[in-house]
């Protein structure tokens, strides 16, 4: 029996919880989840069964997308030292020796062993992380099916978390570009707004060449974020949420990174088909459907 602590970002939630529903036995792994992840988990569960999971919500102050002790833009903010208390007042009020406590990764472990006062096995202890967790949890990772049909519903997301990671407007309409072509359908998403920034990481205001043939639209949430997903046939986005939850819901996508990115987190299907490139590699290694 362990308790997992979900602290780190929405991403990570997801590669987690898929994890934990793919073992054997759900119900021995008791998830303790930050409260800011909760609108993702419950987005999540309107459209998949995760009844399975064992979790619960603690409000650790987590305000940004992850604790501020595993960051370094946010470590010494003045929030930090009130989620280490947070954090020391669950384990007292909450110790229970029946369980191994567990946490994502084993990046910053020793700092969170030394303000909890608590020892911790983590999941990931290497660059692997998809690998990692279905060792720990003893299950394969899935095949997801590659079945494009004519004119299918190609889905661009372009923003990430990590604002170095977004996708180029170049990059987008060369994308756009190759589906007309091939005679598919392209949604392109933004969150919120629309943030384009070009091959130099600066914002961007949103010039399309007018020939491009798309529709454009934003979401507000992570309802309208799966509900895109769901309904299309294949994503292409950022190495970020949108691609796990594409992973988690068994639609297959294409990884765009920028230069010197870490492959760490790229998805079971993204690395068996090899469907990531750099940005400045795209146009010599187009996405495969799309060439």
């Amino acid at each position: 029996m362990r308790r997992l602590f979900l602290i780190r970002a929405y991403g990570d939630f997801v590669i987690a919880i898929r994890s934990v529903l793919k073992s054997s036995n759900p119900g021995e792994t008791k998830i303790i989840a930050s409260l800011h992840l909760k609108p993702l988990h419950d987005a999540i569960d309107k459209v998949f069964d995760i009844s399975a999971l064992q979790v619960e919500f603690e409000d650790f102050g987590i305000n940004n997308s992850q604790l501020n002790l595993f960051t370094n833009r946010h470590l010494l903010n003045k929030g930090t030292l009130s989620q280490v208390a947070s954090l020391k007042k669950y384990f007292n009020e909450k110790a229970d020796d029946t369980y191994k406590n567990c946490i994502e990764q084993s990046r910053r472990k020793r700092v969170f062993e030394f303000a909890t006062g608590q020892k911790f096995e983590p999941i990931v202890k290497s660059n692997r992380v998809y690998e990692e967790y279905a060792k720990s949890f003893n299950h394969t990772n899935e095949q997801i099916k590659l079945a494009i049909p004519e004119k299918a519903k190609v889905l661009i997301l372009p923003d990430a978390r990590i604002q170095k990671r977004n996708l180029p407007q170049e990059i987008v309409q060369e994308i756009i570009h190759s589906a007309n072509n091939k005679n598919h359908n392209v949604q392109v998403a933004y969150f919120k707004r629309v943030n384009q920034v070009n091959k130099a990481g600066k914002p961007t205001a949103v010039l399309f060449k007018t020939d491009l043939k798309f529709t454009q639209t934003v979401y507000n949430n992570f309802e309208e974020l799966i509900g895109l997903i769901n309904e299309a046939d294949f994503i292409i986005g950022a190495d970020s949420l949108p691609i796990h939850l594409s992973q988690f819901l068994s639609k297959p996508h294409f990884i765009l990174y920028p230069d010197k990115g870490s492959l760490a987190f790229f998805t079971p299907f993204a690395i068996q088909q090899r469907y990531y490139c750099e940005f400045n590699e795209y146009e010599s290694i187009t996405i495969p459907f799309l060439a």
